[in-house]
């Protein structure tokens, strides 16, 4: 008969087996990251219907980022692309407070990394097909789809080396990321939660190579038979104003999670 360990670590199926837990400074590394971010301003009042209580818009912004990840340890070197997005935020609680992005939705295309950041660590993810990053130089672009309907086009055009002290600007800013989310994990046939808490999860990512450039923002609407499962997400988002958008920044280095250094917030 199985039998749980306490000093195990475990993921379900859990009755195959668990595995030893890794210690507090265990990362994990991913050694070809490119990165494209999209920020743009928009309407505050409908942001913020999107952000928990507890937490602090800290501007009316949404970061669009999207990641090419390669070359990743705990994939045996394998790989996936991922589109994040998130809002400057902080976290306002009895014993924390602290600032980051909140993350509001990640689509990635392996199941994986999905199923680990959504139960252990709190990251909302859900599945697109996401293109890799396509180059004609100076300009790149990619598609996020479902089914075959795209719902995300992201274009960087004109990209310009980034050099001198705004790339050092650059390296310190993505050197420590706080990451801030909601782990929600429904009850077993019955309305509410078994558990439903802010989170922490803390990462950073060495830059090596940077460029700046003009971006854009496609959105486009699915309907349910399109997309049952995510159109209300994408409705929401393309929703929102684009008031005014930011430069596009490409980043070429090393991303690095801590996962186990992550915890719930209060």
């Amino acid at each position: 008969m199985f039998r749980f360990e306490e000093n195990k670590c475990y993921r379900m199926p859990a009755h195959f087996g668990g595995f030893d837990c890794p210690g507090p400074d265990a990362a994990l590394y991913y050694r070809d990251a490119v990165s494209v971010s999209f920020t743009y301003t928009t309407d505050k009042d409908q942001l913020e219907s999107y952000v928990p209580e507890g937490f602090e818009l800290l501007r009316p912004e949404l970061n669009i980022s999207y990641s090419q990840l390669r070359e990743i340890d705990w994939m045996a070197g394998g790989a996936y692309n991922l589109v994040q997005v998130s809002v400057p935020a902080r976290f306002n609680g009895k014993r924390d407070r602290l600032e980051g992005q909140f993350i509001l939705v990640v689509w990635e295309n392996k199941t994986a990394p999905i199923l680990g950041g959504r139960e252990e660590t709190g990251i909302p993810k859900i599945y697109a097909d996401i293109e890799d990053l396509h180059t004609i130089k100076p300009n790149y672009y990619t598609t996020a789809s479902h089914e075959g309907n795209t719902f995300l086009r992201l274009e960087m055009l004109g990209a310009k080396p980034v050099e001198g002290q705004l790339l050092a600007d650059a390296q310190a800013f993505a050197a420590t990321i706080n990451a801030l989310g909601w782990r929600y994990i429904p009850k077993v046939g019955a309305p509410g939660a078994d558990l439903s808490q802010p989170i922490l999860y803390p990462q950073g990512a060495e830059i090596h190579n940077a460029w700046a450039g003009s971006g854009t923002v496609k959105w486009t609407q699915l309907s349910w038979e399109q997309n049952p499962m995510q159109w209300h997400i994408i409705k929401a988002l393309a929703e929102l104003p684009m008031l005014e958008m930011s430069p596009a920044i490409m980043t070429k280095g090393i991303v690095i999670l801590k996962p186990n250094n992550g915890r719930v917030l209060e």
